[in-house]
């Protein structure tokens, strides 16, 4: 077995030393469908556009195959629908020392997500006649995480287990009904691992010009949920001010995807 190891590991490198290399140094811009994928415990979800941008080089051994790594902007985004949904915020304590779980329900809750990654790709890409293929990985930094929603309906009460009683109408307190409600704020997301996937065509223009179209494919292989924090912040010194999370503070598996169009131009040396 250590023999055909060494063997296979000195015909690739003998291969590599003796391919006619080349470089290739590019700017792409692709779009399409591009968004944060979760499950809701209730309500709807849809996915929304998106899409990347940036730079990459191509190191060619030969004329069939390359090594390709880059680093582009990924621009994802998805909304969550939540209506006649309830919520329930457990173990938090009042300001007179109180344990009571917050029951809310959500009612007009329109949340739309939107994140930004700075993914650095490294991909095998096999090229024969005008066709090429690319497959490997996507590494995703996040560097922009935020939600909003708008004109909410939200209804407070609460349940103290302590005493077997319900409060539902002070809003002083946060209990009753809150119209018009709007949550903005900003998400924490872990380090993104992606399956990667690119095909298409290679247009070769002169000696020194290539331009690239094809169709990519991006799955988060990993969850980037960073935290499991509670839908309801409650202000123990003002409790009618509560603040609310994004829909995804629940969500224990939020993971990337992306398919669409891309175009590559790319300068050969």
């Amino acid at each position: 077995m250590k023999k055909i190891i060494i063997t296979s590991f000195a015909a690739l490198c003998s291969l590599f030393a003796t391919a006619q290399t080349s470089h290739e140094f590019s700017i792409n811009g692709g779009g399409g469908l591009s968004a944060l994928n979760y499950k809701l415990s209730a309500g709807k979800k849809s996915p929304g556009g998106g899409g990347e941008f940036g730079v990459g080089y191509t190191f060619l051994f030969g004329k069939t195959a390359g090594i390709h790594v880059g680093a582009n902007i990924a621009l994802y985004n998805a909304n969550a629908t939540l209506d006649g949904v309830d919520v329930v915020t457990e173990n938090l304590t009042d300001n007179e020392g109180d344990r009571f779980n917050m029951h809310t329900t959500l009612n007009s809750y329109e949340e739309s997500q939107k994140a930004t990654f700075l993914n650095i790709p490294l991909m095998l890409q096999l090229q024969a006649n005008k066709f090429y293929v690319m497959a490997g990985a996507k590494i995703g930094l996040p560097l922009s995480c935020k939600y909003e929603a708008l004109n909410a309906t939200i209804t407070n009460k609460a349940y103290y287990p302590d005493y077997n009683n319900w409060l539902t109408e002070q809003e002083f307190a946060g209990y009753g009904k809150f119209e018009n409600v709007n949550a903005t704020g900003k998400t924490k997301y872990g380090i993104s691992a992606a399956l990667a996937l690119e095909t298409g065509a290679k247009w070769n223009i002169g000696k020194t010009l290539a331009v690239y179209t094809g169709v990519y494919f991006d799955y988060g292989l990993n969850s980037i949920a960073k935290s499991d924090n509670a839908f309801i912040n409650y202000n123990r010194s003002n409790p009618a001010e509560f603040t609310v999370n994004s829909a995804l503070a629940s969500s224990e598996k939020i993971n990337v995807m992306a398919v669409g169009v891309k175009v590559r131009v790319a300068l050969k040396k």
